[in-house]
């Protein structure tokens, strides 16, 4: 049976690669997922990982498969502090793009997001780099 399953594994992996764009098509897509994944956006990675592999041109099956990979709730309980602390030294004090009205619950909440979202930004331009680079050095050795 494991037998089976790495036989399966193997020929969809050969069959990805063997797809129009190949190995470079599945580095960006792995890259597009990596990215996704450091966004906190929570319930929403999927959504990103396939409009950033769109945009890249990147395979749709690798950037969702790099995005579940990476972006699982321990990934997050590490992220989303470091995220805050980046977006927090990043964002200069008394910058807002914050609404002056609007439920008590979002006016608290907002502020923690914008720096979440702005040193998410920064996690996922890095992350989806170093993955583009990796994925594309492992898989030229492997083509």
């Amino acid at each position: 049976m494991l037998q089976n399953f790495r036989q399966q594994a193997r020929t969809r992996w050969e069959r990805l690669l063997a797809s129009p764009g190949g190995p470079q098509r599945v580095a960006r897509g792995i890259a597009a997922g990596a990215a996704a994944a450091m966004l906190p956006a929570f319930g929403a990675h999927l959504l990103f990982a396939g409009a950033f592999a769109l945009a890249l041109r990147g395979s749709l099956p690798a950037a969702a498969a790099a995005c579940l990979a990476l972006g699982n709730p321990l990934t997050h309980l590490l992220l989303v502090p470091a995220e805050f602390a980046l977006g927090r030294w990043l964002l200069p004090p008394g910058l807002q793009f914050l609404p002056d009205h609007g439920p008590a619950w979002l006016l608290a909440a907002l502020p923690a997001a914008e720096e979440t979202v702005a040193g998410g930004l920064v996690f996922a331009v890095i992350a989806g780099s170093l993955a583009f680079l990796a994925a594309r050095a492992a898989l030229r050795r492997t083509a």
